[in-house]
């Protein structure tokens, strides 16, 4: 359901009726026994779901929805059970042991409190009361270490859990990149509860790393060889190189400078933006080894990135000439060019001169 329906409210109000020893419910034109024991739960697909002021307050929302927060907290859970499994067993301790010091603490306070309540006479001359007091002052002092001490063993432990932090950051962001798949198409959907196995899978490689760091690295390159291989078997022949490019650009945003995605997936786009590039293809004169047809892509290319562009002296037709006459240009792209450019801008500038399609604009 898309919103909380009016003809609902008395019953999420509890606005019951009694009629002897029954109570009754107004549910629009009908009456209704009401069973002590009836819970509603309303479900929905909507992410967003709008919900009225007035419904507000008698209705509660719980999100299901997978985040990355939330998943990065249940990986780095699973990791720490896997490779530390004494600090897990360790905090579950300390934690256990705080909620018992702070339901003792809370009983001395209602137990002070009833003891002043009930007392008689001058309080200052009540011995017994005066010793009772001080007990309990004291036991609370010790509960009160006993709390400092364990938040302090607590902060501990969350440091060394932290360590393993990259890891689960790590795979929370592959599991959001594999899922943008269904854009592509409505088959390739991947359940979380299949990625979590394939993570336990990974945590059990071999330790042969020495320290933590170079395991965290290990288990990281891994995973990300496992992911890779499971969602290619997944994926027709066509779209296994947008795969290819998407996870990289998912899982190393840092290798791509600004607005080089966009150009090289289509996304870069607008009236004002084709305008402009259509006074920037009458008006400049393209290398003549570039086919017409490109010369489009070529113009978005220059006005996007006129830096690179001058950096790659198309006009030096002999440079270029083995890059444009080669049916495998990305090992064509004249050697000192390719020391002042980065591997993705070779392959976004074989795209805009050879029009190598790749289906990225729908992942955009």
């Amino acid at each position: 359901m898309d919103r909380v329906e009016p003809v609902l409210y008395p019953l999420l109000r509890r606005d019951l009726i009694a009629q002897g020893p029954r109570y009754v419910v107004q549910i629009g034109d009908k009456v209704v026994d009401y069973n002590e024991d009836f819970r509603l739960f309303l479900a929905t697909r909507n992410p967003a779901p709008f919900i009225p002021p007035d419904a507000i307050s008698v209705v509660t929302e719980v999100n299901f929805t997978t985040t990355r927060a939330g998943l990065r907290g249940q990986l780095l859970a699973l990791t720490i059970q896997q490779e530390k499994p004494e600090l897990e067993t360790e905090k579950t301790k300390l934690l256990q042991q705080e909620e018992d010091k702070k339901i003792q603490l809370a009983l001395l306070e209602e137990s002070l409190l009833e003891t002043l309540a009930t007392a008689q006479g001058n309080i200052l001359e009540n011995r017994e009361l005066i010793d009772s007091l001080n007990q309990t002052k004291a036991s609370s002092a010790l509960i009160q270490e006993s709390l400092v001490e364990s938040h302090r063993l607590q902060t501990s432990l969350d440091q060394e859990r932290d360590a393993y932090l990259p890891l689960a950051e790590s795979a929370s962001k592959m599991y959001f990149v594999i899922t943008d798949l269904s854009k592509i198409n409505n088959m390739y959907r991947f359940s979380l509860a299949a990625f979590l196995r394939l993570f336990q899978r990974a945590l059990q490689a071999k330790k042969e790393a020495e320290n933590t760091e170079a395991r965290i690295a290990a288990l990281e390159a891994n995973l990300k060889n496992m992911v890779y291989d499971y969602v290619c078997r997944s994926l027709f022949k066509a779209d296994q190189l947008m795969f290819a490019m998407h996870f990289v650009k998912g899982m190393h945003p840092e290798l791509f400078q600004q607005n080089e995605w966009d150009v090289f997936s289509g996304f870069t786009v607008g009236e004002m933006f084709k305008k402009e590039v259509s006074v920037c293809v009458c008006v400049c004169e393209f290398p003549s080894w570039i086919d017409q047809e490109r010369h489009g892509a070529l113009a978005i290319f220059k006005a996007t990135f006129p830096a690179l562009y001058q950096s790659l002296c198309l006009s030096d037709s002999e440079l270029w000439l083995s890059f444009s006459q080669s049916s495998h240009c990305e090992q064509e792209i004249p050697s000192t060019i390719a020391k002042k450019i980065t591997p993705f801008q070779q392959v976004s500038f074989q795209s805009t001169t050879n029009h190598l399609i790749i289906q990225t604009e729908q992942l955009a």
